[in-house]
């Protein structure tokens, strides 16, 4: 029994169900190369330039309450990376509406940047502290806390927030 031939109408089809199946097969051994990263001689990734921590590493956060309505804000820095001073912001918010909040920052270091020029940075660990008594101790708030920092190697990071909840 012999096979039927193909008609002009299924020659595209097959074409095209081909084409994306060799375009599927290509995505896929390069999605495994990338995955497993991709080797050069000397065991490093061809395709690498400097790695960088995420943001929550690089920038290590948390808060202690030295005393009531007192919140200190604290950041481990990794090396190689630097907090921008005037990128910090804080806002107080309840009931929709916002209040800044002024941090008490202490001095940090001249420095010249690739993105913004010369600026003041701080690296290796920050201490900042706002006061909270001018907040009614009724109302729950959200502080919402804004910082940013870059790596040494070039890389910026975007706008870091950190939302805290604040009940008395």
């Amino acid at each position: 029994m012999e096979k039927p031939a193909l008609t002009l109408a299924q020659r595209p089809a097959i074409k095209s169900f081909l084409m994306a199946m060799t375009w599927g097969f290509a995505w896929l051994c390069m999605a495994t190369s990338l995955a497993q990263g991709i080797t050069g001689s000397n065991n490093s990734s061809v395709l690498s330039g400097p790695r960088f921590l995420p943001a929550e590493q690089a920038f290590n956060f948390y808060t202690s309450i030295p005393e009531p309505r007192v919140l200190k804000l604290h950041w481990k820095i990794a090396p190689g990376y630097y907090l921008y001073k005037d990128k910090f912001a804080l806002r107080a918010i309840s009931n929709g509406e916002s209040v800044t909040l002024p941090l008490q920052l202490p001095e940090a270091i001249a420095h010249s940047d690739e993105f913004f020029g010369d600026v003041q940075v701080y690296f290796k660990e920050i201490v900042a502290q706002v006061s909270l008594h001018d907040l009614n101790p009724q109302t729950d708030y959200t502080l919402v806390l804004e910082y940013q920092g870059c790596a040494e190697a070039g890389f910026c990071y975007t706008l870091q927030q950190q939302q805290l909840p604040v009940v008395f």
